[in-house]
């Protein structure tokens, strides 16, 4: 005797994980051809004015870097030193400090590059007072310069 519902015959379910799986590849292969536009949308096009950057007139730099020079003075007695291949006024790490707090108050980007250079024979002494003043003045971007080139005074 049979037990449970006889089963017809000739009749069979199909697998369906084969074809879910084509689908899954067909479905991956159209969203890696499909150009995405995301990342244009919501943005403004703007165009800069012509005479701005590389040919039209003089280059548009949007964060400038701050240099400092030191250049050794009297034998190592002390140095000189020049902010942006000027003289600074007064000479010394106090002036330097108040000139990149006003530097700062005018509305500088702290994060900005602030970048030393000094001569091979500048004291170690002056380097480090120059990067203590750039840091009391809250200048967080401090860096040294591999070489240095006189371009001041």
């Amino acid at each position: 005797m049979h037990k449970g519902p006889p089963k017809p015959h000739g009749e069979s379910i199909p697998n369906l994980a084969p074809m879910v799986d084509v689908i899954m590849c067909l479905l991956i292969f159209f969203m890696l051809g499909a150009s995405i536009q995301i990342a244009t949308e919501g943005v403004l096009q703007t165009e800069l004015d012509p005479r701005s950057g590389p040919g039209g007139g003089a280059q548009v730099q949007i964060n400038p870097t701050i240099r400092i020079g030191l250049e050794d003075l009297d034998d190592g007695k002390g140095c000189n030193i020049y902010v942006m291949e000027d003289t600074l006024r007064g000479n010394t790490f106090e002036d330097l400090r108040k000139f990149m707090d006003s530097r700062r108050q005018a509305g500088a980007d702290l994060t900005n590059p602030v970048i030393i250079g000094a001569q091979g024979d500048v004291r170690y002494k002056y380097v480090i007072s120059a990067f203590d003043a750039c840091v009391r003045a809250g200048f967080k971007n401090v860096q040294f310069a591999v070489s240095f080139a006189n371009t001041g005074g």
